[in-house]
């Protein structure tokens, strides 16, 4: 099957979940590690969404793209390196993975330098992994606090990464924290939940993602 039919079936998969769940959900296409010829063959047929998680990766498929087709977004979904953050503000929408205070004021900074509003979310690491990313729970409250001082960020929502496992059923307890705490602060603009990869975005949905991010079942292994 091609990038194209894959993506389909899991488009057909989401909104199914996404009906069922009774709230809109979207797709981001995970296309870090994937060509962009097959990143250029889904935009093609009128995919949008694209998370990359390397600075370096990710700007030729971007200009490239972006070139061809005026309708795409772009999402950082990597490690902030303080060193890549002002490309990350220059060419991506949502960064999804803040996490940690001190680079909001640089993010502001090269917003305001670009004349933007850089959309963000703050990342949790609710299973308190050693080896991820993603602040506490307990420190959330700080975190968007100290956002919200900034004119050139908004934030809009929460990002949350589960530990890995066969079942995915015991994880279902960490997608119901993170669900709550992101109803806990919902709002017109906080409106986003993202949560949910390949092999559990059926469980991430019914338990509220409204944003999955799938790369596997769409373009095959990472090459």
């Amino acid at each position: 099957m091609s990038v194209v039919d894959n993506y389909k079936k899991i488009k057909v998969d989401v909104d199914k979940c996404s009906m069922k769940a009774g709230h809109k959900v979207e797709l981001l296409a995970v296309s870090k590690n994937q060509s962009v010829l097959k990143m250029d063959e889904l935009a093609n047929s009128n995919v949008s969404l694209f998370g990359e998680s390397k600075v370096q990766e990710a700007l030729p498929k971007i200009n490239y793209l972006s070139n061809k087709y005026n309708n795409l977004e772009f999402h950082f979904i990597g490690k902030i390196q303080t060193n890549k953050l002002k490309k990350i503000v220059e060419f991506f929408h949502l960064i999804h993975s803040v996490d940690r205070e001190d680079v909001l004021s640089l993010i502001d900074k090269y917003a305001l330098d670009l004349n933007k509003k850089q959309h963000i979310l703050i990342q949790l690491n609710i299973a308190c992994e050693k080896q991820k990313n993603g602040i506490a729970v307990s420190e959330l409250e700080n975190i968007l606090n100290t956002a919200s001082h900034y004119k050139n960020i908004v934030v809009k929502g929460l990002m949350f990464m589960p530990p890995y496992e066969e079942d995915v059923t015991k994880n279902i307890k960490y997608f119901e924290t993170a669900n709550k705490l992101f109803c806990q602060y919902k709002s017109d603009v906080f409106d986003t939940l993202s949560m949910g990869m390949s092999h559990d975005f059926k469980e991430a949905i019914e338990h509220g993602s409204t944003l999955v991010r799938v790369g596997t079942y769409i373009f095959g292994e990472r090459v």
